[in-house]
């Protein structure tokens, strides 16, 4: 009986381990992508019939920004600049948009497996340069100019973890300290000046919070302080993470202004008031009939604001953060780990390893499971020994 018991028990982890089998589906070759005027349009080739979703991340419930067409070797979608969390980022070098997108390809129609897979998507608009002359008689000797073009610093927004020499931030818990960090580089020495205003964080779906002003100075002393410039081409702040109620990911987004530094001069900062608690605006949604019309005050509005917009690029940045998590005393931690919201109504203790029951099954860990088999084996091992040695001590006394 015992033996028949043991045996079950082995098939029983024989038959969960070959029930663990991955989807029998993923993307052949490189996605296609086309970049077109006013969309951004992926396109996947799959090894078997496709029955997943391809959608933009953080904008799953917007039913415009998902594919669930099934039943083919292909999957795509069409993204809108205008929508489904595209970012569209301005650059001066080179000079031109980066329209960005990320996309999540998922091969089970309800969940996320391990062969799904997240792609970024860029598309670059390049801005032409435009040449004109004409012809002209000179009467006189003309003085000839011998230019050298140098070339826009390159810039980029970072969140560190912990102070400015940390390392980029993905992903953080509630509170954790993290450093935000405006960086520009060039090959020339004490050239330009860079000035970071404009600032705004996103949750995807297009709530946006204003974070500092188009002066540079900080709206919300909780979220984002007044920044500061440890050299000419370098901005930052330290902060503490936070999240939206019901949303991880926050999307950021910044202008930087470039400017020529004068010789001997220093380069101009913006001098800010200390900012207030919860004076961070909010950033109203417009509608897709809206969106004409506030381009064509953004073309007009630039020409009476202090930077020059012909030199200003968008940076931008991201990261996900995690829930608050119940604090207790240093003494209480065994008390802490089986409280995060566990429902086990029985803790049996079997230390130095712990094995949880409930009334639906048995739960422990990898390395409490490979012990347990461990056990299991040395013991079966055991009783195959002895049974071998009582057959043969049987038959030597019947020989006998």
């Amino acid at each position: 009986m015992l033996r028949i018991k043991m045996g079950s028990f082995l098939f029983g982890i024989i038959i969960a381990t070959v029930n663990a089998i991955p989807i029998d589906n993923g993307v052949e070759g490189d996605p296609e992508i086309e970049c077109g005027s006013t969309a951004i349009t992926v396109n996947f080739n799959t090894r078997n019939p496709f029955e997943g979703h391809v959608f933009a991340k953080g904008s799953y419930s917007n039913q415009d920004c998902r594919s669930d067409e099934g039943g083919r070797q292909v999957a795509g979608l069409t993204l809108s600049f205008d929508s489904c969390n595209v970012a569209r980022t301005r650059s001066l070098n080179p000079r031109g948009i980066f329209v960005t997108a990320v996309v999540v390809i998922t091969f089970h129609p309800q969940f996320i497996t391990k062969v799904d897979r997240t792609y970024r998507f860029q598309c670059f608009y390049m801005e032409s340069d435009k040449t004109v002359s004409t012809e002209i008689q000179v009467s006189e000797m003309t003085t000839a100019f011998a230019t050298q073009l140098v070339a826009m610093p390159i810039c980029r927004y970072e969140i560190l973890n912990g102070g400015p020499t940390g390392e980029p931030v993905k992903s953080a818990n509630i509170g954790q300290p993290v450093y935000h960090k405006w960086t520009c580089d060039t090959e020339t020495v004490d050239t330009f000046c860079a000035l970071v205003h404009s600032c705004f964080v996103d949750d995807g779906n297009g709530d946006s919070i204003n974070l500092i002003n188009d002066e540079g100075c900080a709206l919300d002393k909780y979220l984002l302080n007044n920044l500061e410039y440890p050299t000419d081409l370098m901005a930052g702040q330290e902060a503490h993470v936070y999240k939206y109620a019901d949303r991880s990911e926050l999307f950021y987004q910044c202008q930087i202004t470039i400017t020529i530094k004068e010789p001997n001069g220093e380069c101009a900062r913006p001098e800010c008031p200390e900012p207030q608690g919860f004076g961070a605006v909010k950033k109203r949604q417009l509608s897709v009939e809206e969106l004409p019309q506030q381009a064509f005050r953004k073309r007009r509005d630039t020409s009476t604001a202090w930077y020059d917009p012909t030199n200003t690029l968008d940076v931008r940045t991201e990261m996900s953060a995690t829930d608050i998590i119940d604090e207790k005393d240093d003494d209480n931690d065994d008390d802490m780990i089986l409280s995060q919201k566990q429902n086990y109504n029985d803790l049996v203790d079997l230390s130095p390893m712990q094995i949880k029951f409930n009334p639906v099954g048995l739960c422990f860990s990898n390395g409490t499971f490979a012990i347990l088999i461990a056990m299991f084996g040395t013991i079966l091992f055991a009783v195959f020994i002895i049974i071998i040695f009582s057959s043969r001590s049987n038959q030597s006394k019947l020989q006998f």
